[in-house]
């Protein structure tokens, strides 16, 4: 009796062999396959979750024996005779899938044979999250100091620097013009102080304070 208990319990002479964990990330997809020996060909293949007690006491999904894939919700099974293997897969991963399972073949005389596997989900990776932490000083290479677009003017901003050139273009204005005319009545003067010269005739000096002439014959 004790013989058949210790058998019952652990059946594992490795007919049926597969991984022993596997790991899914949360929403993706997990596949498990699990290998039997060529004489379990024809037989049907099971998957199941393990209770409290290890004990599989529903099939979550099985073949017929043959290749053909079975689905039932997230969950399909198909059987590959010439690999001698079966292929579990279970999409849309939740984190209440985590548990402890059983690939196994049914016999039609005698027990399953099995293999335990243990499914474990990690949280999924956010890559959105990880984006807007980045900085634009790292996101752009051929711009380490910032180049990204033009900030955009406020309203008010807008209104202050249309005042600012109203009154800073006159401005501008009026010291253009009067630089130009302070120039121009310079140039008027030194036209003026110059004028009296330009009508003494030339190598003659200028005319003596005394009544005798200095040498220039009287003008005619």
């Amino acid at each position: 009796m004790k013989i058949f208990l210790v058998w019952t319990l652990f059946p594992g002479d490795r007919e049926v062999t597969g991984p022993r964990q596997v790991t899914a990330e949360q929403g993706s997809s997990l596949a498990v396959s699990c290998s039997y020996k060529p004489r379990y060909k024809l037989n049907s293949k099971y998957w199941c979750r393990k209770s409290s007690l290890w004990l599989c006491l529903t099939y979550i999904i099985q073949t017929d024996g043959s290749e053909v894939t079975v689905t039932r919700d997230r969950v399909s099974i198909r059987d590959n005779h010439t690999a001698n293997s079966f292929t579990v897969t279970l999409s849309s991963v939740t984190p209440g899938d985590a548990g402890q399972y059983s690939c196994g073949v049914k016999r039609k005389v005698g027990l399953s044979r099995w293999h335990s596997t243990k499914v474990m989900v990690s949280a999924a990776v956010s890559n959105t999250t990880e984006d807007s932490n980045l900085s634009p000083l790292t996101t752009n290479p051929l711009c380490p100091r910032g180049c990204g677009e033009p900030p955009v003017l406020s309203q008010a901003s807008v209104i202050y620097l249309l005042l600012l050139l109203s009154i800073k273009v006159p401005m501008a204005l009026a010291v253009v013009g009067g630089a130009a005319w302070l120039r121009s009545r310079d140039q008027d003067i030194l036209q003026r102080l110059e004028a009296p010269s330009s009508t003494r005739a030339r190598g003659c000096p200028p005319v003596p304070t005394t009544s005798e002439p200095q040498g220039c014959p009287p003008a005619p």
